[in-house]
């Protein structure tokens, strides 16, 4: 018989503990595990972000933020789309990288297309697994939310089709690259975990109106 899983919360903590090495994880919170700052998902009406794909369009969200296996220690989320559906700005910023290089039946880690956009505060998002030269924007661009970047394709994944978005605290230093940030969505305000963040269900994406560029 298999071992009960560990909670969510606490799997998370511990592996984002260990990640960060941190040098005190104490505190009081659910059955036991500590609540730390970083780890609350910011209230959706005051979020600088919109959901990544057209208004009227929806996705499922497939994984969430510290899943087993990719996502795990991580905010990351997948958002299941079609080959060829349209990637949108979260958020405005200017474009750092993109890449488009890769084949669509390339699943090699690493060799994901996208696009990394620099926001204001100096966050960065990244969106993933592009189709091959389906990015449709440049570096040094200046972008705003709701803005195409580019069309979901399978690169760098052997699963189903899907948006992997992630936000980063700084700009890629290799100090800061695997801080993710917990981050909403101004149009995307229920149904949201006990922890505040997107369940796996699917989210229409409704005209959005974000609190800062």
């Amino acid at each position: 018989m298999a071992p009960a899983p560990r909670p969510r919360l606490a799997l998370f903590v511990a592996t984002t503990c260990a990640a960060l090495t941190l040098a005190s994880c104490g505190g009081g919170g659910a059955r036991g595990s500590p609540v730390l700052d970083f780890m609350r998902f910011p209230d959706p009406a005051t979020s600088p972000y919109c959901l990544p794909y057209p208004i009227g369009e929806s996705a499922r969200v497939t994984q969430t933020w510290s899943d087993t296996g990719t996502h795990r220690g991580r905010f990351a989320i997948d958002f299941a789309r079609p080959v060829g559906s349209e990637v949108t700005a979260a958020r405005g910023g200017e474009v750092t990288e993109t890449r488009a290089r890769y084949r669509d039946d390339d699943p090699t880690g690493g060799h994901e297309n996208g696009v990394y956009v620099l926001h204001e505060d100096g966050t960065m998002a990244a969106y993933l697994h592009f189709s091959e030269d389906g990015v449709v924007v440049d570096v040094g661009d200046d972008v705003v939310t709701g803005q195409a970047l580019g069309l979901i394709g399978t690169s760098g994944t052997n699963g189903a089709p899907h948006l992997h978005v992630e936000v980063f605290e700084g700009q890629g230093e290799a100090s800061q690259w695997y801080r993710s940030l917990p981050i909403s969505f101004a149009n995307a305000p229920a149904p949201l975990d006990a922890w505040g963040g997107l369940s796996h269900t699917g989210y229409e994406s409704l005209p959005c109106e974000p609190a800062t560029r």
